[in-house]
């Protein structure tokens, strides 16, 4: 078989490989989605039989991290990191799909109410009930004001828990979901119990028509019971309750049950050994049973009731650490939920702002299409009497363009008068520059001579004397600052120039510049700057090779300069 077709044949099959495999995910995130609701249970297993290399797609991806997090949460393995359903929530606020991007949202605020973070958890919870809404539909309704009733419980605001309960147990009713309703029913009456109405707590319980056969449902019932019974001081009536709660949790009671709670309770039936026992079954299965207020309230309970009051205290003092670091938790929160509602508000009256102001655009539109019609009508008929105008306009236009040619005529001879000038400029400028040379004709003069006879007694000492009184002179700083001044008003300002642009250039640099530029003989300018006739070319070779190797913007200027002063 040629090569080419082995190569095909196996792209094929491995198309079919993904297609197949895509396809069977698909299936199973079907099937886990029909059996949330009722088998959860079963739901997680299918999901966790998937393994995430098998998700060929971000759909897949969203789902699978939606499921997963609902399966979890139904199966009380309460996660607190929002990583995976955040993939979700990101992929469903793109491509709106308003179920399942309510619930992404909703389970999202769940997850940062288990991890504490009541900002973030309202906001999501905001947003859920905002989606649920629009979506019409009473059971997410329900699920959403369940999470807002627990995120206010988490910030010790019962009150406002109490109005959320209310919300969540009608809404599960018109959902025609009993069981949630009862468990929500159940919740209100626990509520009261928070805000010291153990007596409604109690009545309301009463007052619900047991008739759900579900054993975990029924235990949770009875096991409410105990708080309100305890803080009327009945105890007998709190043990009844709490062993039928035990009855029908059954193996789920070590899972289900509040053991802190119960050790209290049997601390004040003066049954102190039930009450270590559950205290010690608290120890076993929570791991986080030192960071608990309730184990530590239950344990120094139990201490007082033993006269151990040294360690009753500790076990107090470890109960109110906690208190007090969950308290300025929730504080700080409190701050943050008060600016997230403040922020959801804002957002909501922008939204409703930006409608009225669309509406109000279009209908500012339509007014200016109308004034626009009324103007081309008014505007079309203005013009039959602007053309008349128009043509005389033309004709004064053509007299201005006469006048405009006339102008550029006398621009033109100015011009060529500004040129005559200019060339007159550079005759007098030459002058100058002549006579300035011309200025220091006999120092040059006496210069050389001085070179020349210098090694003559007869007449070296009288030219000597007279040279050397003339160099010292023209070598005063004063003079030589003077000398500079000219040469600088006189070549274009380049010492000044040189100065700036050359900043490695020293002041004997600049003077040995200006003493060239003055027109000054090599051998004037050695007696001046007290230097030897050979030095004087190696430093003008080096002060121009540093021009031209640097980046001066005037370097040819002055190089020019100089060359022309050699």
């Amino acid at each position: 078989m040629p090569q080419h077709s082995i190569i095909i044949y196996s792209l094929l099959l491995l198309f079919a490989m993904a297609c197949s495999t895509s396809g069977r995910v698909d299936t199973m995130l079907l099937e886990a989605e029909s059996l949330m609701m009722e088998h959860p249970d079963s739901a997680l297993d299918i999901l966790d039989s998937i393994s995430p290399t098998e998700l060929g797609s971000d759909r897949q991806r969203a789902d699978y991290a939606l499921l997963l997090t609902q399966a979890r949460d139904k199966n009380f393995r309460f996660e607190t990191d929002d990583s995976l359903i955040s993939t979700s929530v990101a992929y469903f606020d793109e491509h709106p799909e308003p179920r399942k991007r309510t619930l992404a949202h909703m389970y999202r605020g769940i997850l940062n109410l288990y991890r504490g973070n009541l900002t973030v958890a309202i906001k999501e919870a905001l947003t859920a009930l905002d989606l649920a809404d629009r979506l019409n539909d009473d059971y997410i309704f329900a699920k959403t004001h369940e999470l807002i009733a627990d995120i206010y419980v988490a910030a010790y605001n019962f009150d406002k828990a109490i109005t959320h309960r209310r919300l969540a147990a009608d809404y599960y009713l018109r959902a025609d979901k009993p069981l949630n309703n009862q468990y929500a029913l159940v919740d209100l009456a626990s509520a009261f119990n928070r805000i010291d109405k153990p007596n409604t707590t109690i009545a309301m319980l009463d007052s619900l028509s047991i008739e759900i056969a579900d054993s975990t449902f029924l235990g949770f019932y009875h096991a409410t019971y105990m708080k309100p019974l305890l803080k009327l001081k009945r105890y007998n009536s709190a043990r009844h309750h709490s062993s039928l709660a035990e009855q029908f949790w059954g193996n789920e009671t070590a899972e289900l049950q509040n053991r802190p709670y119960t050790s209290y309770m049997y601390t004040l039936l003066n049954r102190l050994d039930s009450a270590n026992y559950y205290l010690q079954l608290e120890r076993k299965y929570n791991p986080r049973w030192d960071n608990t207020e309730e184990y530590h309230w239950a344990q120094s309970t139990l201490l007082i009731k033993k006269h151990d009051y040294e360690n009753a205290v500790a076990e107090l003092e470890k109960m109110w650490t906690i208190h007090d670091k969950d308290i300025k938790e929730v504080l700080k929160n409190n701050v943050a939920f008060a600016e997230s509602d403040f922020h959801y508000n804002k957002s909501v009256a922008e939204h409703e702002k930006a409608d009225r102001y669309h509406a109000l655009t279009l209908l500012l539109i339509a007014i200016i299409v109308l004034i626009c019609f009324g103007f081309f009508i008014f505007y079309r008929e203005r013009m039959k009497r602007k053309r008349l105008e128009l043509e005389n306009k033309m004709l004064e236009a053509r007299e201005l363009t006469s006048r405009l040619l006339s102008l550029e005529n006398n621009a033109a001879a100015l011009k060529s008068i500004a040129a005559e000038k200019d060339i007159r400029l550079r005759e007098q400028t030459i002058l100058v520059n002549q006579l300035f040379r011309d200025r220091y004709k006999v120092l040059n003069n006496l210069s050389n001579e001085y070179f020349e006879k210098r090694d003559s007694d007869a007449t070296r000492l009288t030219i000597i004397k007279d040279v050397e009184n003339e160099i010292a002179k023209i070598k005063h700083d004063d003079y030589l600052d003077q000398l500079k001044e000219i040469v600088d008003q006189c070549r274009d300002n380049i010492l000044t120039r040189m100065q700036e642009q050359m900043p490695r250039f020293k002041e004997n640099d600049i003077t040995f510049c200006a003493l060239i530029l003055a027109g000054f003989s090599p051998r004037a300018i050695c007696l001046i700057m007290d230097m030897k006739h050979g030095n004087y070319y190696n430093k003008w070779t080096r002060l121009r090779a540093r021009i031209a190797d640097s980046a001066a913007p005037d370097k040819e200027f002055f190089l020019t300069a100089l060359n022309n002063k050699l």
